[in-house]
């Protein structure tokens, strides 16, 4: 595991990105890390201004319309900028430990299969979330993506928290960050429904972690296996509890966070692929029952 990535997806600040961006790249000392900023092509300010970025060959940028949620968008890196392991960053924070980037490759060179996510420390001294998560190549392999393509706004690093804890693969490495001035959501509405959602796929990362578990190159012992199956009610049990806050304060976190303004038609086609979605799932339970 030689080569991490740092995705970083923006939209219209580009400001906080020349800050975040430039104090993390700073911080960078493997030869082999690479980045890629993904833009959208509509973004004319961040488009026109991408030359004060630092300079340098490692450094990539994708242009590319903009998709409807914010999984699809980090999954560029996929194709425009392939890794060993992909840490996603943001254009508000600021990874600030010097040679950060190696301390994550020697914590993910623990996994015995290669399969697993690192983590930094959690926002606020708190249990979730953390500022960053890193996914290793064959992580994504199992999983399908970095991150989940049904979510426009959040909620896409709480899956890979729960499924890394699911399956016992969710390293720490003690890395800093500086965040920016706090900033509008881009997308965030509908928050209780969202929550929902999430809630209503817990059958779905179950799912997963189990496709991870009984695979035959997840090289974990099996009477640890045996445990961490065991958790699963207990790990979601606490995913619950986070969305009934979001649940409860929905109105208050959409007021300080929410862009102003009707939802855009990326956000709407997302919403309703996600009804879709729940709706067949649903009417699958019924004829299960």
């Amino acid at each position: 595991m030689k080569k991490l990535v740092i995705i970083v997806a923006t939209r219209q600040r580009f400001d906080q990105l020349l800050w975040s961006f430039s104090m993390t790249w700073k911080n960078v000392k493997s030869h082999d890390t690479n980045a890629l900023i993904a833009v959208d092509e509509d973004d004319k300010e961040t488009i026109d201004r991408l030359g004060e970025l630092p300079h340098d060959k490692r450094i990539k940028v994708s242009i590319r319309p903009r998709e409807d949620t914010r999984g699809e968008k980090t999954d560029r890196a996929l194709t425009d900028c392939p890794g060993d392991l992909y840490l996603v960053g943001h254009d508000c924070n600021a990874l600030t430990t010097p040679g950060f980037d190696e301390i994550v490759l020697q914590k993910a060179r623990l996994f015995p299969d290669g399969i697993g996510v690192v983590r930094s420390p959690f926002i606020g001294g708190g249990t979730f979330p953390p500022a960053y998560q890193a996914m290793t190549a064959k992580w994504v392999e199992k999983i399908g993506y970095i991150y989940n393509h049904d979510y426009p706004f959040w909620f896409i690093d709480h899956e890979v928290h729960d499924i890394a804890r699911l399956v016992g693969r969710y390293f720490f490495a003690d890395i800093k960050t500086s965040a920016h001035q706090a900033r509008k959501t881009f997308r965030m509405r509908d928050c209780g429904f969202w929550a929902s959602y999430y809630d209503l796929m817990a059958l779905e990362r179950r799912a997963k972690a189990r496709a991870i578990l009984n695979s035959p190159d997840f090289l974990t012992p099996e009477w640890l296996k045996a445990d961490l199956r065991e958790n699963f009610s207990g790990i979601e049990a606490e995913g619950r509890l986070i969305n009934d806050r979001v649940r409860h304060n929905a109105s208050q976190i959409e007021n300080a966070r929410a862009e102003e303004g009707p939802a855009d038609p990326g956000y709407l086609r997302a919403k309703e692929k996600a009804e879709r979605k729940l709706a067949e799932f649903l009417e699958s339970l019924k004829k299960a029952a």
